[in-house]
C-alpha cells in the first residue's frame, strides 16, 4: 500500500535539511562532483521534490521519502554530469554480431499484446498484493527491497544510503526481509486464491 504525501512547508524544509549530509556524502562518494556543484545539485533536487509534491506528481509513495529523494538527487547529479561531459554511447557488440537476437524488453511488449483481460487483472491484483505486503513491512525492509529490486541498487550502495556497516549486513537483512515477504505473500495468496 502506498503512503500519502502531505507535507507542510516546515516539515518539508526540516526533511530536506536533515537529509543534506547523508545525501551529499553518498553523491560525493559515488560521483565526481565538487562541493560547490553538490550544493547546486542538492538545491535543484530540493526544488524538484517541492514541485513534485505541490503539482501532485508525488501524492503517494511505495518507498520511504528518503529513498525517493535520493533518487531525485541522483537524477539531478546525472543531469548535471550530462550537461558537463560528452557522453559516448556503448555499443553492444553481441547484438550487432547476432542479428537474430530478440531484445527482452521487446518480448515483454509482444507478450503484452497477447495478454487477455483476465491475465491483466491477475497481474494488477498481484501488484496490489505486493504493495500491500511492502506497506506492512518495516521501513528497513521496504528500503532494502525497494532499493534492490525496484531501483536496482547494489547491496554496497544500499549500505551507504541507509547507514549499514557493509554490503554483507545488507545481504543478511535482505535475506530476512525476503523471507518475511514470502511468508506474508504465501499467507495472503492462500487467503485470496484459496
Amino acid at each position: 500500500m502506498a503512503k500519502d504525501i502531505s507535507l507542510q512547508s516546515q516539515d518539508l524544509n526540516r526533511f530536506i535539511s536533515g537529509e543534506k549530509g547523508r545525501v551529499q556524502a553518498y553523491l560525493r562518494k559515488n560521483y565526481s562532483v565538487s562541493d560547490d556543484d553538490l550544493d547546486d545539485i542538492y538545491q535543484e533536487a530540493s526544488v524538484a521534490l517541492y514541485l513534485n509534491i505541490r503539482e501532485g506528481k508525488l501524492s503517494t509513495l511505495t518507498s520511504s521519502l528518503g529513498t525517493y529523494f535520493i533518487k531525485v538527487c541522483i537524477n539531478q547529479t546525472l543531469k548535471f554530469l550530462g550537461k558537463n561531459t560528452k557522453i559516448i554511447p556503448i555499443i553492444d557488440e553481441n547484438r550487432i554480431s547476432n542479428s537474430n537476437s530478440v531484445r527482452d524488453d521487446k518480448i515483454d511488449e509482444l507478450y503484452g499484446f497477447c495478454m487477455d483481460t483476465e491475465e491483466e487483472n491477475h497481474k494488477i491484483r498481484m501488484e496490489l498484493l505486493v504493495n500491500k505486503i511492502l506497506a506492512s513491512m518495516t521501513d528497513t525492509c521496504r528500503n532494502i527491497l525497494h532499493g534492490y529490486y525496484w531501483d536496482d541498487f547494489s547491496t554496497a550502495t544500499i549500505a551507504d544510503m541507509f547507514n549499514f556497516s557493509d554490503a554483507n549486513s545488507v545481504k543478511t537483512q535482505k535475506y530476512k526481509c525476503v523471507k518475511k515477504f514470502t511468508d506474508k505473500y504465501n499467507e495472503l495468496k492462500h487467503k485470496i486464491y484459496g
